[in-house]
């Protein structure tokens, strides 16, 4: 290998290392088609424009009526690394490498340029997945630059077939109704563990999450009765007439999986007693909801845990970040203490600084390179500080009112400690009810039951305080005989 070049390992480093989870092969090639409607979208502003995705005899296909790319830089694009001719600032994907993240997914990966769908205008370049794979064994495999390789196992198709192309593409012809460009990827026989991935039954739900898709309309139409919501989620989701400069930071696309919408699985009935907005500076809008009595997990709701969205895609969610947080020292108590805590809310954080805040190689967290990243994971170490205190603050509010020895003095300063800790979280004054000790109520007008286990609880109470004195005034105990010591002891005094 001629020195100064990228070696054929590099292809084994970006698909084993940087995409090592099957599901990012979603998030790549959406990546690419929402960067190519957003253009068209800037060009032509109000075009229909849609990205589908759906299964055919165990093909896995991409499709989009976006720009494309331009016919003279095809050929150059698909067998170049890093020449994505994109910039971190205007597009989601601009490292020039994700069109590789899905070999080690299905036996051949084919990238068909739409130059005119009407006119039946297409360029087509292909990989061939499993001699790659044989590639990888050989011992001459290391020896190859990247550019060597790709002409191994790539090909610029001369002359595409076009049946094949329509026959693909024909029950979504309707997205070149008033277009004519666009791209088709197609992972041809995909893998048993890309396969597993897509047949779990949540796997629509978290490509929801994943990609950059639309609130469902509850959250944003305020005819669906929701005027306690809808105007928060529409200020992300929807550009503001008023400054046609300012940032949309949910920004959202037309995604369709087998033919249905994907939407961002968040409904009204997973937000909690409070739902808040807040800026994280310059850096980030985040929205978070919780609860006024308790902030702990709820097995029965998605929306929990904290989110990191850049461009609306997912970056991370609290199990990357709490980690990465802590490995910078900006949280103090235990990962588990913490995620405990981050996953009683429901919290997304949306990136809107890309100049100085952009996501590392694997897509999976922030690229820490300077001043202003290690800011940014400090306003979020601040943040997930301010969940825990609170649900600490809550906790000790909730248990001190159930306890019948609690005086009102006490109860009220726990709960003005609880309220101030809301506070801190939501950023803004909220209410938390005054819960005074019931009156007593006379004893003999309870039931037997009750007044069982109020007599229980006097005994047991009184029996407690009698054995830490009795414990703290002898010498000597002995196993065998400690309970008749005690009843002893306990006649004597």
């Amino acid at each position: 290998m001629a020195k100064g070049t990228v070696g054929a390992g590099i292809v084994s480093i970006i698909t084993e290392s940087l995409y090592d989870k099957p599901i990012v092969v979603f998030r790549e090639y959406i990546q690419n088609a929402v960067d190519a409607l957003d253009i068209a979208d800037s060009v032509e502003n109000g075009g229909d424009f849609f990205a589908k995705i759906w299964m055919s005899d165990n093909s896995l296909l991409f499709l989009d009526n976006g720009t494309g790319i331009k016919s003279d830089r095809f050929q150059q694009t698909m067998k170049s690394i890093a020449d994505s001719g994109k910039t971190k600032t205007e597009n989601l994907g601009y490292k020039g490498i994700g069109r590789l993240s899905g070999i080690p997914y299905c036996s051949k990966l084919s990238f068909i340029n739409i130059i005119d769908y009407g006119k039946r205008n297409f360029q087509e370049y292909t990989i061939d997945c499993n001699k790659y794979r044989e590639m990888q064994k050989s011992d001459t495999y290391h020896d190859l630059d990247f550019d060597a390789l790709m002409s191994h196992i790539g090909e610029l198709v001369e002359s595409p077939n076009i049946a094949d192309i329509l026959s693909a593409t024909r029950e979504h012809g309707d997205l070149f109704t008033n277009r004519n460009t666009g791209f088709l990827v197609v992972l041809k026989n995909i893998t048993l563990v890309l396969k597993n991935v897509i047949d779990d039954e949540q796997f629509q739900n978290d490509l929801g999450w994943l990609l950059p898709v639309p609130f469902f309309p509850e959250l944003v139409t305020s005819s669906a009765g929701n005027d306690r919501n809808y105007e928060l989620f529409a200020e992300l989701a929807c550009p503001n007439p008023l400054d046609k400069d300012a940032s949309i930071p949910a920004k959202s696309f037309h995604i369709f999986y087998n033919g249905e919408p994907i939407y961002r699985p968040l409904k009204n009935n997973m937000l909690r007693t409070y739902l808040c907005k807040s800026n994280l500076e310059q850096y980030a809008v985040c929205v978070h909801t919780f609860s006024n009595r308790k902030i702990e997990l709820d097995r029965k709701n998605p929306f929990s845990g904290i989110r990191i969205y850049i461009d609306n895609m997912l970056l991370c969610d609290e199990n990357e970040l709490i980690p990465a947080l802590q490995q910078y020292g900006l949280i103090r108590h235990s990962t588990y203490e913490v995620l405990q805590s981050v996953r009683g809310i429901g919290a997304m954080i949306f990136i809107i600084d890309k100049v100085n805040i952009s996501a590392n190689a694997r897509r999976t967290f922030i690229d820490v390179t300077d001043e202003d990243a290690l800011n940014f994971l400090e306003l979020i170490g601040e943040f997930i500080d301010s969940i825990f205190k609170a649900r600490y603050a809550l906790s000790g509010y909730d248990s001190a009112k159930r306890k019948e020895d609690t005086d009102n003095e006490k109860l009220s300063n726990l709960r003005m400690n609880a309220l101030q800790s809301l506070e801190i979280l939501a950023r803004s004054d909220i209410t938390l009810e005054v819960e005074e000790k019931p009156e007593p109520v006379e004893f003999d007008s309870l039931s037997k039951t009750e007044q069982k286990r109020i007599v229980k609880n006097t005994i047991t109470k009184e029996l407690n305080s009698q054995i830490k004195k009795y414990l703290s005034q002898i010498e000597d105990c002995n196993p065998d005989t400690c309970f008749s010591d005690f009843k002893i002891w306990l006649s004597a005094n």
